[in-house]
């Protein structure tokens, strides 16, 4: 039996068939359509065998296909008139066509059935000078009929590099039921584009050389010492009041032991650590602002209260 899935029918034939020396010879369908059928072998045997599993294997229908109803034309772009029309039955259309030109080409597709749609069908253009191809893919609408249309004012530099010469066109159908793709010339046609300036240039797909990177010189350092002098003259300040604090005859013996007086001049070199940290980019803006605000606040506080104490110091004096 042979059975094809069509769409979502199953076709299903019965066939039998008789042969000697255990070969057997199996009718064929009558008129099979194209496709894949799926052939199921069964066989009956006499009392007391053990019948074989049924097998089933797959066997591909091919036809020839013809092309029918072809009208391939050269149309103005601008008017959309036609400059050459042809059936293609007398063979290879000639023409010669610009930048102002498009080809409209549609045909349909039989086999001994009727219409088919192909998997692949497309029109491929050869520069019979150098070569070059371009593919176009013909579109099939509802009713199987093929169509495609080139516009050579928009593929001119698009799809054919801006290369002008002498093209052969060849339609071209692909499917998995044919035997072989069918490769038919229709046309010989003759690209006129306008002379450019530009040099078209092949890229270079060669390896880059390597990129190495150089680091610019450090600049030249002053002598040793220049340095010293200029480190002596940040730290002058420093010693100059160091000097006028001798002078004036500061000394500790009056510092406050007192729990404000620790606190007071903690919370300074707090402050002091606060802006050294800001300046080396330790913390941030916003970091300092919140810590100067708490250290600052405890600053003011014990400070006050130093104070304070001092003045109540000086009065018991009096």
């Amino acid at each position: 039996w042979y059975q094809r899935r069509v769409r979502e029918a199953v076709v299903s034939t019965q066939s039998t068939g008789e042969g000697g020396d255990g070969a057997f010879f199996v009718s064929p369908l009558p008129n099979p359509a194209r496709g894949v059928y799926s052939v199921g072998v069964t066989g009956s045997v006499p009392a007391g065998f053990v019948a074989p599993d049924p097998a089933k294997f797959k066997v591909k229908v091919v036809l020839p296909v013809t092309v029918e109803g072809a009208n391939l034309k050269i149309v103005d772009v601008d008017d959309n008139r036609a400059m050459m029309t042809s059936d293609l039955s007398g063979g290879a259309a000639v023409a010669k066509v610009d930048l102002s030109s498009r080809l409209t080409l549609d045909f349909n597709i039989a086999d001994s059935a009727g219409k088919v749609a192909l998997h692949q069908v497309f029109v491929r253009f050869t520069n019979t000078k150098t070569q070059q191809t371009v593919y176009f893919v013909a579109q099939a609408d509802l009713n199987k009929r093929y169509s495609l249309d080139v516009n050579f004012r928009t593929s001119a530099v698009k799809s054919f590099g801006g290369v002008a010469g002498e093209y052969s066109v060849d339609l071209i159908l692909g499917d998995a039921t044919l035997a072989s793709a069918v490769v038919t010339n229709i046309a010989t046609l003759t690209l006129d584009l306008p002379e450019s300036k530009e040099v078209v240039t092949v890229p270079d797909k060669a390896a880059k050389p390597e990129i190495t990177h150089v680091f610019r010189q450090p600049e030249k350092r002053p002598p040793q010492a220049i340095s010293s002098l200029f480190t002596g003259l940040v730290l002058l300040p420093a010693l100059i009041v160091l000097g006028v604090w001798m002078k004036l005859g500061a000394n500790l013996s009056g510092f406050s032991f007192s729990l404000s007086g620790l606190g007071f001049h903690l919370g300074l070199l707090s402050v002091l650590g606060i802006y050294v940290h800001f300046f080396l980019g330790l913390i941030d803006m916003f970091a300092t602002i919140k810590w100067l605000a708490i250290v600052s606040l405890f600053t003011f506080l014990t400070g006050n209260r130093l104070l304070a104490s001092i003045a109540a110091k000086r009065k018991e004096k009096k």
